[in-house]
């Protein structure tokens, strides 16, 4: 039989920025098992964090009259066998504070016993600017274009089989 764990959290989970596919697991038992975020994105700007940033006077073309696109093609097979034993210790797990500035696609933070597998995270993505993080940036008269033009776009086959087995002591 499973013993109840001990997690004790005094302070604060600071997060600026998380895109596609990303997590924050803190406890016991954390089981991230078949993730899937498949996708395509067209940006003309892109995301922007932070504070006083300036985007002055820019023009942003994305021109993207693909004849197909992003066909995706996802049929994962996930097995995921648990095997406990009676022996399973408590976890004492003592924080105060967590500070994560920017993850990307499948980025995570894992905090205790953790079994991660079968993340997928195949993408294709458009960006005029792209991604802005920070204080006190200032984009000036800028020009950006972004011309894709592709027939058959971001192909993405990704047929898994995914078999897990947790095995806690």
């Amino acid at each position: 039989m499973l013993n109840p764990s001990q997690f004790i959290f005094n302070g604060d989970i600071n997060v600026q920025t998380m895109q596609r596919q990303c997590g924050i697991f803190i406890g016991e038992r954390n089981n991230a098992i078949g993730w899937s975020a498949h996708g395509k994105e067209n940006s003309v700007i892109g995301g922007i964090s932070g504070r006083s940033n300036l985007l002055l006077h820019n023009v942003s073309i994305l021109n993207d009259p693909d004849f197909i696109d992003t066909p995706i093609d996802d049929r994962d097979v996930n097995i995921c066998f648990d095997n406990l034993s009676d022996e399973d210790q408590t976890t004492n797990l003592t924080l105060e504070q967590i500070n994560v500035n920017t993850m990307f696609q499948n980025s995570s933070v894992f905090l205790g016993n953790s079994h991660v597998t079968g993340i997928d995270g195949n993408e294709k993505v458009n960006y005029s600017q792209g991604s802005l993080f920070g204080n006190h940036n200032q984009l000036l008269n800028n020009f950006n274009l972004n011309n894709d033009q592709d027939v058959i776009d971001g192909i993405m086959e990704d047929q898994d089989i995914k078999i897990t087995n947790i095995n806690k002591q």
